[in-house]
């Protein structure tokens, strides 16, 4: 059956604006401006109207609803160190003057939750400080974060609601942006007064078994999910974290916004939060060494098995460039396809130079994160040589946005096929490989550089998947990263970390 909401919205204008990336402090690269693409006023309602997006989910409430709808900005940018601190100020200048010249009556806002910038650890408070100031302290402003935000007690002070995902691998994000659209308007009407509680924890969390379609996390949110279901809560978010910040006030948490009752709010978060440190233990990632994996791959009759080289995730901050696996995987004795994604201007250059068909020897990879992996020689047949836009299909990271990873080859080495691009891109979509030529349904391996997010679409099509042991700078082994500002002690860096008081 199909809910009907009615809101009283004729005298309603609500701006809405988007600002997402999340950060990792030991990447060897820095964020700019123009990693965001970043575009205002009706060019941000161009970009997500009609896609799965929390701007297009916000777009088609507000719709239905009949609110005037006033857009600001959408800007992401893809996983990286820090965003540069003249360009930070410049995209959060930009996005104060776009709201001032919006003049609405509330805000809804989609952020990661855990994007920092040099000198700002919490870039989500900041631009949340700029949109009060503009808004001031009665117009209603909602807040969509990741489901790996890192929240902080200046974000819970500065919003009125905050409405997290609910699902790792992230496939909700239409829905929690409908949900925050929906809690906004109820918000104007003055249907609900919003109440939120915030427990933190000193807790990281590994993203390779934290899915939330089976095990722990899937426990978690079924519990939240019928709180909201049972009209106990408004929305009730877990936030297991992006686990590579070096920042301050790091941690696991849990938000609850009920209406208008604060205890029941306190103890709804207080609830998850017990069980999500009681359970903790149950996170922890178990690795395969890369031989072992692709051993194990030859063995199977047929295709794809997937290989997860976590390590070098390109949604997780890391550049994309490690050969922990590519070395191994151009000595194996294949006998079908297997697909690879690096990044690597200069092996792109020179493809480009030789042309389509060309034979060249090159050196790969190695190319930003010199600390964790070599150039490993590689002769191949250049096959393809593209702009390197592709448009995300599956359902989940940017659905119906053009990626643009700069000028891509396709280099094949024997059996392997090699997507080469001059700049970073998530490789959770098999669309990455469909449109350059390479089909994953048809490869004996395919490569992926993702803890848990190419679940969603890979799950349904991989014979076997192995979560590889490979070096880098978004590392499952957490203790081999150098840690300085995060609260001490915190687990896992600290076995002994003891209970939480209050839980």
């Amino acid at each position: 059956m199909r809910t009907v909401y009615c809101y009283l919205v004729s005298f309603v204008n609500i701006a809405i604006a988007s600002i997402l990336q999340e950060s990792n402090t030991f990447s060897p690269v820095a964020t700019r401006y123009e990693d965001f693409t970043p575009v205002f006023g009706s060019a941000a309602l161009r970009r997500h109207d009609g896609n799965l997006t929390e701007m297009g989910g916000f777009i088609s409430i507000l719709r239905e609803a009949g609110a005037e709808i006033r857009p600001v900005c959408a800007a992401w940018a893809i996983t990286a160190n820090r965003l540069v601190r003249a360009d930070f100020e410049r995209l959060a200048n930009e996005f104060e003057t776009s709201l001032r010249r919006a003049k609405p009556d509330a805000l809804l806002l989609a952020m990661h939750g855990a994007q920092t910038a040099e000198g700002e650890d919490d870039v989500e408070g900041h631009i949340l400080e700029r949109a009060r100031k503009v808004l001031g302290p009665g117009k209603p402003i909602v807040l969509t974060l990741d489901l790996h935000a890192n929240i902080t007690r200046r974000m819970v002070a500065l919003a009125n609601a905050i409405v997290g995902y609910h699902t790792y691998p992230h496939i909700d994000m239409f829905e929690t942006g409908q949900k925050a659209a929906r809690l906004l308007l109820r918000i104007c009407s003055g249907e609900a007064r919003p109440t939120m509680a915030l427990r933190k924890l000193p807790l990281i969390i590994q993203a390779e078994k934290s899915q939330t379609s089976s095990g722990p996390m899937h426990k978690l949110f079924a519990a939240a999910q019928q709180w909201e279901r049972s009209g106990r809560a408004e929305a009730v978010s877990i936030f297991p974290v992006q686990p590579w910040m070096d920042i301050g006030e790091m941690g696991c948490a849990v938000v609850a916004v009920t209406n208008n009752n604060a205890k029941a709010a306190q103890r709804q978060a207080d609830t998850l939060a017990r069980r999500l440190w009681d359970t903790k233990t149950d996170y922890e990632a178990e690795l395969t060494p890369v031989p072992e994996a692709i051993a194990q791959a030859l063995q199977l009759d047929s295709g794809p098995v997937v290989l997860s080289e976590s390590s070098d995730s390109t949604g997780s901050g890391s550049p994309g460039d490690s050969t922990g696996v590519l070395k191994h995987l151009i000595k194996a004795k294949l006998t079908g396809p297997a697909a690879i994604f690096l990044v690597d201007p200069a092996a792109v250059a020179a493809s480009i130079t030789a042309g389509i068909a060309a034979k060249v020897t090159l050196r790969i990879g190695g190319a930003f994160d010199k600390a964790h992996s070599k150039p490993v020689k590689v002769t191949g047949i250049v096959k393809l040589i593209s702009d390197g836009r592709w448009i995300a299909r599956a359902r989940g990271y940017n659905t119906g946005i053009t990626t643009c990873m700069g000028r891509s080859v396709v280099l094949e080495a024997g059996h392997v096929q090699i997507l080469i691009a001059e700049r970073s891109s998530m490789t959770v979509d098999p669309e990455l490989f469909r449109s350059h030529g390479i089909e994953p349904n048809y490869c004996q391996i395919v490569v992926v550089k993702s803890p848990n997010g190419f679940r969603a679409a890979y799950e349904p099509i991989a014979k076997a998947i192995f979560v590889v042991d490979t070096p880098g700078v978004s590392t499952a082994n957490f203790s081999r990263l150098r840690w300085h500002r995060v609260p001490r002690p915190i687990y896992p860096l600290d076995r002994d970390t003891p209970r939480p008081e209050g839980l």
